[in-house]
């Protein structure tokens, strides 16, 4: 029987109900705690104060004007993948699911706190505060779509292929710490996309070799012989293309 008590914490997308349908076939989730996303306003207004005015309008432009074809384009690549790697988009199970505002809001404590879960696995949520993190004796456990510390923050995948690293191309499972994806390295495994790839399918193919990884961590974490690799360098922060580095890149 497992002697730990696993909390699955984040953002309620596909990608985590993937995450969380895969693990769960494997270990007992003890709860699913469930953040709202974070509205648009708030999302411009941080974005706009990180990287400026003109940045985020070239974002935008990006995700109105290609990443709607890009989508249509790889709809049957996609798929295809999700089928190849049993991806189930589930819903949460709603006797075990919770639901807070933010990670970092006072619900989400209480519940660790009235949980005290051993392993807390973190999935697309917002960045977790100090507060958060310190207020459980829990290991924090991140999937990162991309290689650190050279990839971090947003699209890892395609960042790797527009600076011809391919090599690059992959998922990393680390700890998380106050930072963003600085934590240190689990496990990371790499990945070659097809010609039939693009933009919209690179993030399934990490994903989905990215739970492979995750199950093999975990087992290890259950049974504490698990090792953390820590990287000196910082590596750079990536976000959200806009549509001139898009066009630019030509990476299709």
């Amino acid at each position: 029987m497992q002697n730990k008590k696993i909390v699955f914490l984040a953002a309620d997308g596909e990608t985590s109900r993937w995450v969380y349908n895969a693990i769960k076939k494997d270990f007992e989730i003890s709860a699913a705690i469930i953040e709202q996303p974070v509205s648009k306003r708030v999302l411009f207004k941080g974005r706009i104060k990180r990287i400026g005015i003109f940045k985020v309008l070239g974002q935008a432009m990006f995700s109105v004007l290609l990443v709607p074809y890009l989508r249509k384009k790889a709809a049957a690549r996609k798929a295809e993948l999700t089928a190849l790697y049993k991806l189930d988009p589930t819903d949460f199970e709603n006797t075990t699911t919770h639901r807070v505002a933010s990670v970092n809001d006072e619900a989400c404590k209480e519940l660790l706190l009235q949980i005290q879960p051993h392993i807390v696995l973190v999935n697309g949520t917002r960045i977790i505060s100090k507060k958060i993190l310190q207020c459980t004796n829990a290991i924090f456990i991140n999937m990162h779509v991309g290689i650190t510390p050279w990839y971090r923050g947003s699209h890892g995948g395609y960042w790797a292929l527009y600076n011809n690293d391919a090599e690059n191309f992959g998922t990393t499972i680390h700890l998380v710490d106050t930072g963003v994806d600085t934590g240190g390295v689990l496990k990371q495994v790499f990945a070659k996309p097809t010609k039939a790839d693009n933009f919209t399918t690179y993030p399934v193919i990490q994903v989905g070799e990215g739970i492979t990884a995750l199950n093999i961590v975990l087992h290890k974490v259950v049974n504490e012989t698990y090792e953390v690799k820590k990287h000196t360098e910082k590596g750079f922060m990536y976000y959200q293309p806009t549509v001139f580095e898009y066009l630019k890149g030509k990476i299709v």
